[in-house]
């Protein structure tokens, strides 16, 4: 008989083992909840991107933090703020058009007055551009 036996020998390695067997199976069900969760997110996933890319409310949004950021670059006039891409191009063509019509007047009149036009000839040539207004006719008359 051996005398070397003691009270609990081996019950703390027996807990061990049962504490890791067990562990090892709640870490298992744990790990396959979630990559079954994640999995049916992204099987779901281009569903949730079609859904928000065919949403109103998204497409404003989206337009309206374009706008602010382009805003705040300082890309665009403070009255864009909101404005679609198309409203906002669209704007875009007209105030370069009316830029360069304006420009077009201006080196017309300079190439006019440049070269020693008579006044008369450059009162006409800008009533047929565009009609003079009360003060700029009291000014050139």
């Amino acid at each position: 008989m051996d005398n070397n036996v003691h009270f609990g020998d081996g019950v703390l390695d027996e807990a061990k083992v049962d504490i890791n067997s067990r562990a090892k199976g709640l870490v298992k069900i744990v790990i396959d909840a979630v990559f079954d969760y994640l999995e049916g997110k992204v099987k779901d996933f281009p569903e949730t991107i079609e859904r928000l890319r065919n949403s109103p409310e998204t497409e404003q949004r989206i337009v309206a933090l374009w706008s602010e950021h382009l805003f705040e670059e300082g890309l665009v006039a403070k009255g864009y703020n909101g404005l679609s891409d198309n409203l906002l191009i669209s704007n875009f063509h007209q105030e370069g058009y009316l830029d360069g019509l304006y420009v077009g007047y201006v080196l017309a009149m300079m190439a006019l007055a440049d070269n020693d036009a008579p006044k008369d000839i450059i009162l006409a040539a800008r009533d047929y551009i565009r009609p003079p207004t009360k003060k700029q006719t009291h000014i050139l008359t």
